[in-house]
């Protein structure tokens, strides 16, 4: 007879809220990505173009009880200006590369 094993799983989840949303780099407007975690942590905010590509790449620190921010320009790893359209983004944990949460934002150039 075959002994069964459960090991506890633990995951980590945020809701991530970004504001404005969307947001218009070109009339100075910057998109402010903030979460309240649980627990303290050290991640990235990880910014994706629907193709896939990743955008920018920017250590977001987590500590937890409190309210945590970052903000985004508009403006790519090369500090090049990112064309309008929707943007995923993701918040992983540097440690054990998991996503603590995810979302869209959308970037309108006028």
């Amino acid at each position: 007879m075959k002994k069964f094993t459960w090991l506890p799983l633990v995951l980590l989840t945020l809701t991530i809220i970004n504001y404005p949303n969307p947001f218009n780099p070109r009339g100075g407007e910057i998109s402010t990505f903030e979460c309240t975690p649980d627990t303290t942590a050290e991640a990235q905010l990880l910014i994706y173009d629907l193709s896939a590509r990743l955008v920018l790449r920017r250590p977001f620190s987590l500590a937890g009880g409190s309210v945590n921010r970052t903000s985004w320009n508009g403006y790519n790893n090369d500090n090049e200006p990112a064309g309008s359209g929707v943007y995923l983004y993701r918040l992983v944990d540097t440690t054990s590369k998991t996503t603590l949460g995810k979302g869209k934002v959308w970037v309108i150039n006028k």
